[in-house]
């Protein structure tokens, strides 16, 4: 999975302009709504769990940036795009010292290495940020690879667990859906009431929703084991029937 992991993000990265100067307003506001509120309900909900492997994933899913997805995402839902952008370079830079560091203080004791966790934050983040830099002028649709690598680690992710998600899901799923939905809602009802305009309200819903799940389960596969990429599967299940319920219930 790692290199089909490392693929897609490259590809997922060719958009991000990392060396913009200007549009950074609020950017700060979406690094708190996911790497505070979010990230601090998920470890909150799953401190609830007896399964310390489930509890192991989801601490590495509130360790990882905001999901990709969240800049096409915006534009299909007529969110504010520049605000989403800024908002995932920000937290993109921020995950090399964040993500380590909040799997290492609440999972650590699970016999985690730091120096493990250095090396899979400059492989799967570093690394294919440099490398966007150079595929993003290449002739080549991303939308494809960004599918396949995609496909590949959700595939295996419910493949190796297909027994466990079905014996599990009772404990797992109240977690997804409240991580998604209960905090995508209040977040927007939020910003209503701070009345600020109709697309920073799609912006800051989606950051404070959504993370990077493929990222999310790799990594907990590989310090924790196929069982531990569960609560990423069925969080991925909780995150595409938010957007088509924020599809749904915008506006036209």
């Amino acid at each position: 999975m790692t290199p089909a992991l490392m693929v897609m993000m490259a590809f997922s990265l060719t958009e991000v302009q990392i060396g913009i100067k200007d549009g950074w307003s609020g950017s700060f506001s979406g690094l708190i709504l996911n790497y505070g509120i979010l990230s601090g309900l998920i470890i909150a909900l799953s401190s609830t769990l007896t399964n310390e492997t489930m509890r192991s994933g989801f601490i590495v899913m509130a360790a990882v940036p905001p999901a990709i997805s969240i800049l096409p995402m915006t534009r299909l839902l007529k969110g504010d795009v520049r605000l989403s952008l800024y908002s995932e370079v920000l937290s993109y830079l921020a995950a090399l010292v964040l993500m380590p560091g909040i799997i290492y203080l609440f999972a650590g004791k699970s016999g985690v290495d730091p120096l493990d966790l250095a090396e899979i934050a400059l492989l799967l983040i570093l690394f294919p940020a440099l490398v966007s830099r150079f595929i993003r002028f290449l002739p080549i649709n991303p939308v494809f690879p960004i599918n396949i690598g995609f496909f590949l680690v959700t595939y295996t992710v419910i493949g190796v667990n297909q027994p466990i998600i079905w014996n599990d899901i009772g404990s797992v799923a109240p977690i997804a859906i409240a991580r998604t939905f209960g905090i995508g809602i209040a977040i927007y009802i939020a910003a209503v009431l701070a009345r600020k305009s109709t697309s920073r309200r799609i912006s800051y819903t989606l950051l404070g929703s959504s993370k990077n799940l493929g990222l999310a389960a790799v990594i907990a596969m590989m310090l924790f084991g196929p069982e531990a990429g569960v609560p990423c599967a069925v969080s991925a299940l909780a995150e595409t029937a938010f957007f088509i319920f924020l599809a749904a219930a915008k506006p036209r």
